[in-house]
C-alpha cells in the first residue's frame, strides 16, 4: 500500500493493477504497509476484548433487536449464514456511520430520525476507541476506493463523489474456543459481504477461510501489520461480476479464543449507481440501485430473528460444495 500516495501517477497505478488482477481472478488480497498504526489496532482489540468480557447483561444493554439499524451487541447463535448448526459461534458488536455522532464530522445535516448506533451505558470508552478506529480507516480506505477506480481504468476520482459520506462499519467479533471442532461448529458461517469491500484484521489466530473458484475451502491465515481485503456485493455488482464477491467463512481450529476486526466500506447511502462504463455490454441497458437499498435488501436477510423482519426463517446462504444467492 505504500505507493497509493505516491505524487508518481505511474507507481499509483503499478498498485492499482495488482489490486485489480487480484479482484478479477481471486476476490481477495492482503494489503501491506498499510498506514493504520499497530497501536491504534492493539488499542481497539484490546478495548474489544475488555467490551466481550463484561457481563452479559451490560452487554444486552445495546443489544441491536433494541436498533432500527441492527447495530449494537450481537450474542451467540444471533446469526446463522450456515443451516446445520444452531448458529454462528461468535458474539459481536457492530458501530457504523452515523449523522447524529458528533465525532462523525457528518459534512450535511441530518434527516429527522432517531441516532443509528447505540452503545453500551456501563462502557463509555468503547465509543470513543471505535471512532477512533473508524476515523483512520475510513480515510484509508477512501484512498484506497481511488486505486480500485484506477484499476478498474476510470478517472482515479471516479468515486469520490459517490463516498462523501460513506457507508462503513467497524464490527468487533469474538469468537470463543471450540470445544467440538466438527463441521457443525462454525464460528461465522460462509457468506460474501454486501460492502463496496472490507478489510479485516485478524489479530493472530488463524480461522478465516476463502472459497476458491473449484469449490475448495482454502485457509487465509493472519499476516503481521496486514489486512485481509475482500470484494463485496457491491463492488461485483458494479463492475457487472468482473470483479468477484468471493465467499469466506471463518471456522475455529485452534483451540483458542479469536477476535478480529473487519471494517466496511461502501457507497454514500444516497449514492445512485449503475453498472460502471467501462464494465458494460455493447447495447446492454443496466439498473440503478441506490447503495443504501442494495445494503438493506441483502443485510436484513443475515439478521433474520431481529424483530423488523418480522418471524421470516433463517436464510439457507451455503450448504457444502452449493451457493445459494442471497437475495433469493
Amino acid at each position: 500500500m505504500t505507493n497509493i500516495w505516491s505524487e508518481n501517477f505511474e507507481e499509483r497505478k503499478a498498485v492499482a493493477e495488482k489490486i485489480g488482477d487480484a479482484c478479477r481472478n481471486v476476490g481477495f488480497f492482503y494489503a501491506d504497509n498499510h498506514p493504520i498504526p499497530q497501536s491504534l489496532i492493539d488499542e481497539t482489540f484490546d478495548i474489544a476484548k475488555k467490551f466481550f468480557a463484561l457481563p452479559l447483561e451490560d452487554k444486552m444493554d445495546a443489544h441491536l433487536h433494541k436498533n432500527k439499524a441492527a447495530r449494537g451487541y450481537e450474542p451467540m447463535f444471533e446469526t446463522k449464514m450456515e443451516g446445520r448448526g444452531k448458529g454462528d459461534l461468535k458474539e459481536g458488536f457492530l458501530m457504523a456511520e452515523d449523522p447524529y455522532d458528533p465525532l462523525q464530522n457528518c459534512p450535511f445535516t441530518a434527516p429527522a430520525d432517531a441516532p443509528y448506533n447505540q452503545w453500551p451505558s456501563a462502557y463509555p470508552e468503547f465509543r470513543i476507541q471505535l471512532h477512533k478506529y473508524l476515523t483512520q480507516m475510513k480515510h484509508f480506505t477512501r484512498k484506497l476506493a481511488s486505486i480500485f477506480a484506477l484499476a478498474l481504468d476510470l478517472p482515479e476520482d471516479f468515486f469520490a463523489e459517490y463516498t462523501q459520506f460513506p457507508m462503513t462499519g467497524v464490527r468487533c467479533l469474538h469468537f470463543p474456543a471450540q470445544e467440538i471442532q466438527d463441521g457443525k461448529d462454525i464460528g461465522l458461517g460462509a457468506h460474501s459481504d454486501v460492502s463496496f469491500f472490507t478489510l479485516v484484521h485478524q489479530h493472530h489466530v488463524a480461522a478465516l477461510q476463502v472459497l476458491n473458484a473449484n469449490g475448495i475451502w482454502v485457509d487465509a491465515p493472519p499476516r503481521p501489520n496486514s489486512f485481509v481485503v475482500n470484494v463485496g456485493d457491491y463492488l461485483e455488482f458494479l463492475t457487472n461480476k468482473k470483479f468477484k464477491s468471493t465467499v469466506h467463512r471463518v471456522l475455529n481450529r485452534s483451540g483458542e479464543e479469536r477476535y478480529s476486526l473487519p471494517f466496511f466500506f461502501s457507497a454514500d447511502r444516497s449514492a445512485e449507481l449503475a453498472v460502471l462504463p467501462t464494465c458494460r455490454d455493447a447495447g446492454k441497458k443496466y439498473e440503478t440501485i441506490p447503495a443504501g437499498e442494495f445494503f438493506s435488501r441483502v443485510f436484513r436477510i443475515s439478521r433474520w430473528q431481529h424483530p423488523d423482519n418480522e418471524g421470516k426463517p433463517a436464510a439457507q446462504i451455503l450448504t457444502e460444495g452449493t451457493t445459494v444467492e442471497v437475495g433469493a
